[in-house]
């Protein structure tokens, strides 16, 4: 199946929607630029600080070099079935290059999410990137997490994050862990 009825169809329309950060059905970089303020505010971060800097230069190479390509009318937005079917290629024609791109928009994610500077995301930290970037529920964000935390030590590492990144993005498999990347599915 290649629609949006299965699991990574479902998956990738979730992701669209969450980075469809203004809700007019169609994303552009502001939308994903409005992403790393909106975490940089739910951990008090202000101006020109060099973690939201290196967010926002992963998310512009990750929108120059997959996003904009995967707007197939050259309307210059990529609206939700040109998302899925260019994630879907992506994944398929680069697959270690678009992983390789989406790692480093993880790991200047978790850089800012990280508060306390341990190296890694805890349950609070996990809760407040995702309650005050996406309007996720707290309740649904405790389950999502106890489920990512796969050697169950209470935290996420960045090895954690990315192949829940990996498996979010990629699979089509209904019991990944990584389907939980954003909340229950």
């Amino acid at each position: 199946m290649h629609g949006a009825d299965d699991v990574l169809g479902r998956k990738l329309l979730r992701a669209f929607a969450m980075l469809d950060t203004d809700g007019d059905g169609a994303l552009v970089e502001a939308d994903l630029l409005t992403l790393a303020d909106r975490l940089a505010a739910a951990f008090a971060m202000t101006g020109d600080a060099a973690k939201i800097i290196r967010l926002k230069e992963a998310f512009r190479v990750l929108w120059d070099t997959d996003l904009l390509s995967m707007d197939a009318d050259g309307n210059g937005l990529v609206d939700r079935q040109e998302f899925l079917d260019g994630m879907r290629k992506a994944a398929a024609n680069d697959r270690e290059g678009h992983l390789t791109r989406l790692g480093a928009m993880v790991d200047a994610w978790m850089d800012i999410c990280d508060a306390d500077g341990n190296g890694v995301i805890d349950r609070d930290e996990f809760l407040t990137m995702y309650t005050r970037t996406l309007g996720a529920s707290p309740d649904a964000l405790i389950l999502a997490f106890k489920a990512l935390d796969r050697d169950g030590n209470g935290t996420l590492d960045r090895d954690e994050i990315r192949l829940a990144t990996e498996e979010y993005y990629t699979s089509n498999d209904p019991q990944a862990p990584g389907n939980w990347l954003f909340g229950p599915f």
